[in-house]
């Protein structure tokens, strides 16, 4: 599970996982380091700061129960699409506020 030091945190400490795109790719790299699908969903409700969004659509509706690993992109891929995500929603947020 080195692929998680990679992953963006926030002040918390807790893996920031605002979008659909992160969540699945993190929950199938769990899947793929051999979690089952309750392990996976504990350990993200548990570690990863979330939002409504997440919870609305892969959560609450059981979604995450269709996400496999087999389909899981390699850890490094994944840790640096999430980081670029976060990046990218960051210049967007201080671009609205300025």
């Amino acid at each position: 599970m080195k692929f998680l030091k990679y992953f963006p945190k926030n002040s918390e400490g807790l893996y920031i996982i605002y979008e659909l795109y992160s969540f699945d790719n993190l929950f199938m790299l769990l899947l793929k380091n051999n979690f089952t699908h309750e392990e996976a969903i504990n350990f993200v409700i548990t570690a990863c700061s979330l939002s409504g969004l997440i919870f609305q659509e892969r959560i609450h509706n059981h979604d995450y129960l269709n996400l496999s690993a087999n389909d899981a992109l390699s850890p490094q891929d994944a840790s640096i699409k999430s980081k670029l995500i976060f990046d990218i929603l960051q210049c967007i947020k201080v671009n609205n506020y300025a």
